[in-house]
């Protein structure tokens, strides 16, 4: 049962990873510029504004790597570490996304806020708001975890 919670939870990040990068390099813009990707950065090249991958590939490197270490640690883990305090992990990791998301895509949103006086952010945050959703429930989820963590190494100290 440990192996396929590893397995599925590296797997949630992982693909919490590569949906970020699509999003902030490519799907985002798409949706707040109203044009094709092509289209969008050649009107920001025009009017002078950035536009990277770096992020987007930084973004998704870096959520590789923690899947890899969280999955890599729990299993190595098991037996000294509680399935709850993995857990706890695994979920912090999850929420974290959403503000280095945040932080990753700034960058590109604002060439395309500086470029299209009639932006639509509103779709742009419409296609991003499922990971900020994730992210919270994962971090109700982190809180509970680390209490139920903590809650089974206390029970065996309780004086009655």
């Amino acid at each position: 049962m440990r192996k396929l919670a590893v397995t599925l939870g590296a797997g949630v990040i992982l693909a919490y990873a590569a949906l970020g990068a699509l999003l902030m390099s490519r799907w985002e813009l798409e949706a707040a510029s109203g044009l094709p990707i092509k289209d969008t950065v050649a009107a920001m090249a025009a009017d002078e504004q950035s536009y990277s991958v770096i992020p987007g590939v930084v973004f998704a490197v870096t959520g590789g790597l923690l899947a890899i270490v969280w999955a890599v640690t729990t299993h190595t883990a098991a037996g000294r570490v509680s399935g709850w305090l993995s857990a706890a992990l695994w979920a912090a990791i999850v929420a974290l996304g959403a503000p280095a998301y945040f932080f990753a895509s700034f960058g590109n949103m604002n060439s395309v806020g500086d470029t299209f006086y009639d932006w639509d952010s509103q779709a742009a945050f419409a296609l991003v708001s499922p990971l900020y959703v994730i992210s919270g429930v994962a971090a109700v989820v982190a809180v509970f975890a680390l209490a139920m963590s903590l809650r089974q190494r206390i029970r065996p100290y309780r004086v009655m």
